[in-house]
């Protein structure tokens, strides 16, 4: 492969990344056709080559700018058995001015879950009713509203609402200790 198409592939690798789906599959049909991929065997191989390139990009992109170096990581994707050229070509995409952007857009466009919007709760205490059979029983009712609209109201009895209130200060004491370690400091 030479320069001038892997750079092409790392653009429309990019807008596909970036969440343009159909911009970039007119682009590998027009690249397709535009390097003589006149074989099916040819156009299959460009077509590995993009699937390569996004899967790499996938990867790189994922990379910590600021713990990394730019010339330790061209030299271990040459140590990996890319060419120099192309590793300067990657190089340039995970440390280049456009950087910031490129991880903007990506998030913009990467699907999510819903994120908790409104969270309320009270303690229920019934006195007695005819289908239940646990008299003065208190409950902790939570009505939890998502980002989405969707709102949530369950039950829990109030022994595993200890439970849990326990377990999650369990998890954050080891999470705060696990940040106060020495190999997680900069």
């Amino acid at each position: 492969m030479d320069k001038a198409v892997f750079r092409r592939l790392i653009k429309i690798a990019l807008g596909y990344l970036q969440g343009g789906g159909t911009e970039q599959e007119a682009a590998i049909t027009h690249l397709c056709g535009a390097s003589q991929a006149n074989t099916e065997e040819q156009v299959m191989s460009v077509c590995v080559q993009y699937s390569g390139v996004i899967s790499l990009l996938r990867a790189v992109l994922r990379l910590n700018t600021t713990t990394t170096r730019q010339d330790a990581f061209v030299a271990d994707l040459t140590a990996l058995g890319l060419p120099g050229e192309f590793a300067v070509d990657v190089g340039r995409v995970v440390y280049g001015a456009a950087r910031p952007d490129i991880d903007h857009q990506l998030v913009a466009n990467s699907p999510s879950l819903p994120t908790l919007a409104h969270m309320s709760w009270r303690v229920d205490v019934t006195i007695s009713t005819s289908w239940l059979s646990r008299v003065l029983e208190p409950v902790v009712v939570i009505r939890m509203k998502t980002s989405t609209g969707a709102s949530h109201t369950f039950q829990v009895p109030l022994n595993k609402f200890h439970l849990l209130r326990f377990t999650v200060a369990s998890l954050l004491h080891q999470m705060g200790m696990l940040q106060a370690a020495p190999i997680c400091k900069k």
